[in-house]
């Protein structure tokens, strides 16, 4: 999968060519809340089963940091984050 960043629990990686993209790191950090909502196990878990079934653009937990990531680059209303992780998740 050639993606231009990628998160583990609470760090994430950015190639070189990406790091100025703001909409990439909110992304990535929409992945972080992800994680800390979930668990570690439920996470991976959950990110794999959804892949597998839906492939990396279906997959709902990528949906919803597309989606979000989309909220703030289009100057969206602000949001708490970790709340709407709770109550979406």
């Amino acid at each position: 999968m050639d993606v231009a960043g990628i998160t583990y629990n609470n760090t994430y990686y950015v190639k070189r060519a990406a790091a100025q993209s703001l909409r990439l790191h909110f992304h990535e950090l929409v992945h972080v809340a992800q994680w800390r909502e979930l668990g570690v196990p439920g996470f991976i878990t959950r990110y794999i089963r959804e892949i597998q079934q839906f492939q990396y653009n279906g997959a709902p937990l990528e949906i919803m940091a597309y989606s979000l990531d989309g909220h703030y680059q289009a100057g969206g209303q602000s949001l708490n984050i970790e709340q709407f992780m709770q109550r979406n998740l």
